[in-house]
């Protein structure tokens, strides 16, 4: 007989959904900032769905977090104090520490329901990451955390893992040009901010192409990056904003280098060869790319609604 499953339809607009086969709910909760599903998908295994989105699996995760932590990373050459903004299921926090240069990852995540779960049901993703001596885990609002306890010229990579900044949303205000002026002060000479940037597909760019565009107005050096993620079925943006590290100047042989004496666990996704393939972007994308003007301030709120997967 064949098995029955629940159906997770996971909408990308309103003409377009893909659904997952769900075997069972492992757990949910409504938090004070988002509804968090952790459930059993007999394609991916394991996932974790925020507010309707999925946003991450036990299959195919390290696609996903060793594109947003490792090309920032190895553009240092000696990353010592990192920060990371977001990031509940607690992996961008375990690539971080895989490199042995960092004495200090500090990671910033509002929601402590998230974090709670992601200890108890996702120690798949974190591999105990959390109780690393390097590691501090702070519960508290991210922006008034940089703001108010970083020094400047303090901290060599700022990675932002949070959600999108939809209209009414809880991360809004993490991608404004006031945000990132801040982020800038914070970083040291050479140091780097990398971003998950949404989507980045011929139908879907806005929401990139806004970020970038942001982070213009205050950084010299602005890269877009993609990689498709199979359980979000799509290629999915990353940025990276410098003030001096173009990600693309690095060669395949600088990178493998720099993972072979410095990166103390091995990679599964990410090397030389990969690093120059995200970068390479397709015509048609870095057509895209170039089209907005659209910026985020504090005052200026831009109507990016959330589509309805509830």
């Amino acid at each position: 007989m064949e098995k029955s499953y629940l159906y997770f339809h996971d909408r990308f607009g309103g003409d377009e959904e893909h659904l997952h086969g769900i075997s069972r709910v492992i757990y949910e909760v409504r938090t004070p900032y988002q509804y968090i599903q952790v459930v059993e998908s007999p394609t991916f295994g394991k996932m974790l769905i925020i507010d309707g989105d999925v946003q991450s699996s036990l299959t195919d995760e390290y696609i996903y977090h060793e594109s947003l932590v490792h090309p920032a990373m190895v553009s240092l050459k000696n990353p010592k104090v990192v920060v990371i903004l977001g990031g509940g299921e607690g992996s961008t926090l375990r690539e971080v520490l895989k490199h042995k240069t960092v004495s200090k990852a500090i990671m910033v995540d509002i929601d402590k329901d998230a974090t709670d779960i992601a200890k108890e049901y996702m120690k798949e993703w974190h591999q105990g990451s959390f109780d690393d001596k390097r590691a501090t885990l702070l519960n508290t609002d991210a922006r008034e955390f940089v703001e108010t306890s970083l020094s400047n010229s303090s901290v060599d990579v700022f990675i932002s893992d949070l959600t999108e900044p939809y209209e009414q949303g809880p991360s809004y205000r993490l991608y404004s040009v006031e945000f990132y002026k801040t982020i800038f002060n914070r970083l040291k000479e050479d140091g780097v901010f990398v971003l998950q940037a949404s989507l980045l597909r011929i139908t879907d760019y806005k929401m990139h192409t806004i970020i970038r565009n942001t982070l213009k107005k205050v950084f010299p050096i602005v890269r877009s990056y993609f990689a498709y993620v199979p359980s979000f079925d799509t290629t999915w943006g990353f940025i990276i904003a410098s003030k001096k590290h173009d990600p693309k100047n690095l060669t395949k042989e600088d990178i493998d280098i720099r993972i072979k004496e410095r990166v103390s666990l091995s990679l599964k996704f990410y090397d030389g060869e990969t690093h120059l393939a995200l970068f390479n972007l397709p015509k048609d994308i870095r057509a895209i790319i170039e089209k907005d003007t659209d910026v985020i301030t504090d005052e200026h709120y831009l109507p990016l609604k959330r589509k309805e997967n509830l």
